[in-house]
């Protein structure tokens, strides 16, 4: 589950934006929190915005986050808001993505949500906003009253899905060399998740078929098992080779452990990938 301070924190957006908080699908490693017994450490809350159901809404995004002492990121155009946690060194960044399909143009990703508010145009997102379910949320309001709301939230397999295309994305650098560190890191952090995600099923061939059932036969489905195939056919492949990097990271003197979590890891995934042939 979400921990705390963020839990208290998100449970106030949610509540202060009313209705609105149905066009919102959580996604990120927030998510994973939701159905995975141990997930990665984050601050970042990702958001899929529903993009036709909120525009006409008479709630301002934007003023409610101003309301809670959100300020937009300013390398990032409105789709990224911080707000310092008081009295912590944590910080909540909200970030907001929606459907690539809404995006301003090829050359511009943003899609215009609201005034003052705009999204990350996201291959898959629609996807996502479709194959999401509502989800509990407990806990207690920075003023310490207790609070309860129901929050959308993204599915497995299509979580998946995103971070595949993500890692592609972030793996060839397509933003340039300036770029290239962060790309990488980020990178490894999707090949993580994606294994996270697949290790943490019980039925792979049950998974597989919901997996392929939310990407219809087309070029997003061809170009999602091609990613599959090309970044985790083998333990030489860069998706491979992205998830040793993170252990290698995350294990320090404890090879032994790297080593077996990476032979359990290959398991999976061609146990996964040999049930879906490209």
């Amino acid at each position: 589950m979400i921990p705390e301070p963020q839990r208290a924190y998100v449970l106030e957006l949610l509540l202060a934006l009313g209705p609105a908080t149905g066009g919102f699908v959580l996604a990120g490693a927030q998510a994973m929190k939701f159905w995975l017994p141990r997930a990665r450490a984050t601050r970042d809350f990702d958001f899929i915005l529903d993009v036709m159901s909120l525009r006409p809404l008479d709630v301002s995004i934007s003023q409610v986050l101003a309301s809670l002492g959100y300020t937009p990121v300013p390398e990032a155009r409105l789709f990224q808001f911080d707000k310092p946690i008081p009295d912590s060194v944590e910080v909540m960044r909200i970030e907001f993505m929606a459907p690539e399909e809404y995006q301003r143009g090829v050359r511009d990703f943003r899609v215009d949500i609201q005034e003052g508010v705009h999204a990350r145009g996201c291959a898959a997102a629609s996807i996502a906003l479709r194959e999401s379910d509502v989800r509990q949320l407990n806990g207690f309001l920075p003023s310490g009253a207790p609070a309860s709301t129901t929050v959308r939230v993204i599915r497995p397999t299509a979580l998946v899905l995103m971070k595949c295309l993500a890692m592609d994305d972030r793996y060839r650098n397509l933003r340039g060399p300036l770029h290239a560190e962060h790309d990488r890191n980020e990178a490894r952090v999707h090949a993580t998740d994606i294994v996270a995600v697949l290790s943490a099923q019980a039925n792979l061939g049950e998974f597989r078929t919901s997996f392929l059932a939310q990407c219809p036969a087309g070029p997003l489905r061809d170009r999602v098992l091609r990613i599959l195939t090309e970044y985790f056919g083998d333990e030489n492949k860069p998706g491979s080779l992205l998830y040793e990097e993170f252990l290698r990271l995350e294990s320090g003197p404890e090879e032994d452990d790297s080593r077996h979590e990476l032979l359990h890891a290959r398991r999976i995934l061609s146990a996964f990938l040999g049930a879906t042939p490209c």
